[in-house]
């Protein structure tokens, strides 16, 4: 008998910034270059294309719905 093969996991987004205030989009970009990290590598990390995520923190996209209200939220500047 075979074992049944292991369903790969699903990527969960990254934990919302939980400090209380909202971020900015500076203050965002901020934070991910503290810790060392860029915007292409933290979309990579998230599971997001790195377009949403980079038209999220320059204000293309509003993220009001859909994907970039999830980026945003997973970055800090939504709820």
């Amino acid at each position: 008998m075979s074992t049944p093969a292991k369903a790969p996991k699903a990527r969960q987004p990254a934990k919302p910034q939980t400090s209380g205030a909202l971020l900015t989009a500076e203050e965002a970009k901020t934070r991910l270059h503290e810790r060392g990290t860029t915007l292409k590598a933290w979309a990579e990390a998230n599971g997001y294309p790195y377009a949403t995520v980079s038209q999220v923190v320059r204000g293309v996209n509003r993220g009001t719905y859909g994907m970039g209200h999830r980026i945003a939220i997973a970055l800090g500047m939504k709820r």
